[in-house]
């Protein structure tokens, strides 16, 4: 899966499927590693991810209409 085309839940999608082929023990141990590799590269895309939307969350303000964005975020 390429980085253009990921977003978090294709990324958590790809990952719950490396935990069960890890799991189920049918990789061989190359594949295991290389799976583990993709693994923790979606990990920390996903952190990322998680990071971004946390940070818009954080940025949001009250207003007597609902919220609005602080100027200059994503």
């Amino acid at each position: 899966m390429k980085n253009k085309d990921l977003d978090f839940e294709s990324s958590f999608q790809r990952l719950n499927e490396i935990v069960s082929v890890l799991e189920s023990g049918s990789a061989s141990l190359e594949q295991s590693l290389q799976l583990f590799e993709e693994g923790m590269k979606l990990i920390e895309f996903s952190r990322k991810q998680l990071a971004d939307a946390e940070e818009r969350v954080r940025t949001l303000i009250k207003t007597e209409d609902g919220f609005r964005e602080e100027p200059g975020v994503k």
